[in-house]
């Protein structure tokens, strides 16, 4: 067997790492030993700043509760990872992984996963927080000049979002800058890129890849703005979306414009007859 414990106070060793320093180019045939490399999604909204982890190995516990960081300094992002070191325990056995969310020492969301592990190498699991209370899609906090997240008036942030009471949304990293005065998330001085026509706001613009937004019956798919049948009523001319109600230019539903011959004419069905 390869690898070895490092034990500490919780007996087993568990290291924070942030995601993006983590980038993509991880080796499991380089890793420390066996280990997990585990992933937490979670809603932003949650304003989580720590986690509790521990897991059972082969349905004995193995590691953990540890909570990180040991003091809070910041609200986590989604996508967080933990490196979990198992130290020598058999190939093929299952490790399962609990993880819970905290703000301000409360437990607010929980997730759990699991992984076979594989002796020597590093394995992926990725689970998902989902909040302790369910959410209240009519939640409201009376007398609120932010917006209201569990029953808690909250300060409009950019995971925070709202004003008046209402319920927090999370702006989308995306496709928005900030959220404004009024509680809107914003790209610039607009409010954030539709999904549909942009998949990003780059320096205050909504962008389709390196291009401006797509325009009215396009939609940006991989950094491209095309026409589609999901985006165009009518027909289309390459990405150019068309009525369609022309003897040139007949169809709908996003399909390819047709020409009709001369003695045809579109028809009030966008078919030539």
């Amino acid at each position: 067997m390869r690898g070895t414990a490092e034990s500490i106070r919780w007996g087993w060793r568990l290291v924070l790492v942030g995601a993006v320093l983590m980038g993509a180019c991880r080796d499991p045939a380089k890793a420390s030993g066996t280990a997990l490399y585990i992933t937490a999604e979670f809603d932003p909204s949650l304003l989580i700043t720590q986690v509790r982890v521990w897991g059972d190995v082969d349905g004995q516990p193995h590691f953990g509760p540890q909570v990180l960081p040991e003091k809070a300094q910041r609200v986590l992002n989604s996508g967080e990872t933990l490196r979990v070191l198992l130290g020598d325990v058999p190939n093929g056995v299952r490790a399962e992984v609990n993880v819970e969310g905290l703000r301000d020492g409360s437990v607010v969301a929980r997730g759990t996963g699991g992984a076979d592990i594989r002796d020597g190498y590093e394995v992926e699991v990725s689970l998902r927080l989902e909040p302790t209370t369910p959410g209240n899609p009519d939640t409201f906090c009376l007398g609120c000049e932010g917006c209201c997240i569990q029953g808690q008036c909250t300060s409009p942030t950019f995971n925070t979002c709202g004003t008046g009471g209402i319920a927090c949304v999370a702006c989308d990293p995306n496709l928005a800058s900030h959220c404004d005065g009024r509680g809107v998330c914003m790209c610039g001085a607009s409010t954030s890129c539709s999904p549909r026509t942009a998949d990003r706001c780059l320096l205050g613009m909504c962008r389709c890849g390196n291009s401006q937004e797509c325009g009215p019956g396009q939609q940006c798919v991989s950094g491209q703005c095309i026409c589609s049948p999901e985006s165009c009523a009518g027909c289309c001319t390459g990405n150019v979306c068309d009525q369609g109600t022309s003897a040139d230019r007949c169809g709908r539903g996003g399909v390819v414009c047709q020409k009709c011959d001369k003695k045809q004419s579109c028809t009030a069905e966008a078919v030539c007859g």
